[in-house]
């Protein structure tokens, strides 16, 4: 691929009738391919000179797709310049459409958080576009937007949960006692997404909070917590999981047994359970992933 750097390359480019086209199609290319490309001083700065003029036309076009393609591209080349234009527009809008959604998302990843108490104007708004706006922000504002999130003083429920599941899919350790203490909220979602979220960073830093939801009545919350046991290898619960295996709901007899093959020993309490569990069910299951962990060991 031609550097977009090279001075020989800049001088046709300036010097072609068909500069907008070449540049477009190449930074595009620069971007798809280059690891936090979207962040290249470089891409930001060639963008800036070659495409402003002509993207300050585009993005007011009747044509939709012309305006939606534009802003993907002043995402993309990461353009600062039209922070100003982005946010002016996006404050006449008065609907959460797909462009309203992409004029979000364009103006975050020019790191305005703004959008957020934007985005909180609207209640349809989804945990995947909350999610997708965090993911956009520069990891300062993004530290910041996230304990703000978690204190939840506005009371956004989407942008809370999405919050608990970044941190989760992100690995970020740091926020585990918050994310305990989501252990004792009152919404069963939320309680759910935190306990997930514990599943994702491998951390706890009591194996005892987990015991009220192994006991829960919420099965997602009996599932969740014996995935965690699984992955800590939390001893301690090798008999409760061994009862869970007969648990009601299929999902959580599922989630028991494969959470004892973390253990070292985990062939041996399989196998026994599948003789002696007094549930039929459990028998099965612990049947089912004994004969799986056999196969695994002969490949």
């Amino acid at each position: 691929m031609t550097d977009p750097s090279d001075e020989h390359f800049l001088k046709e480019i300036r010097n072609s009738s068909h500069q907008v086209v070449i540049l477009e199609r190449l930074l595009n290319g620069y971007v798809s391919v280059t690891k936090n490309s979207t962040m290249s001083p470089l891409v930001a700065k060639l963008s800036e000179d070659f495409l402003t003029e002509h993207y300050a036309k585009q993005i007011n076009q009747r044509n939709w797709a012309i305006r939606m393609n534009t802003l993907y591209f002043i995402e993309d080349f990461h353009m600062k310049s039209f922070a100003p234009l982005v946010k002016e527009k996006l404050c006449k809008t008065h609907k959460l459409d797909q462009e309203t959604q992409q004029l979000i998302r364009t103006l975050t990843s020019l790191n305005d958080p703004m959008t957020i108490s934007v985005l909180a104007q609207y209640p349809e708004a989804s945990v995947r576009l909350y999610i997708d706006v965090l993911k956009r922000l520069s990891p300062i504002t993004r530290l910041q937007e996230l304990n703000t999130a978690l204190l939840n003083q506005e009371n956004n429920k989407p942008l809370k949960y999405a919050s608990i599941s970044f941190i989760g899919t992100s690995g970020l350790t740091n926020f585990l006692p918050q994310i305990e203490e989501e252990f004792q909220n009152q919404d069963e979602e939320i309680r759910i997404q935190a306990l997930k979220t514990v599943w994702h960073l491998q951390h706890l830093s009591d194996p005892s909070l987990l015991i009220p939801f192994l006991h829960s009545t919420s099965w997602q919350e009996r599932m969740f917590a014996t995935r965690i046991v699984g992955k800590l290898q939390l001893s301690r619960y090798k008999e409760v999981l061994s009862e869970l295996l007969g648990d009601s709901v299929w999902w959580v007899r599922y989630s028991s047994a494969e959470a004892l093959t973390q253990f070292s020993d985990g062939d041996v309490l399989l196998h026994h359970l599948a003789v002696h569990h007094p549930d039929r069910y459990a028998r099965d299951m612990a049947s089912q992933w004994e004969i799986s962990l056999i196969g695994s060991e002969k490949q």
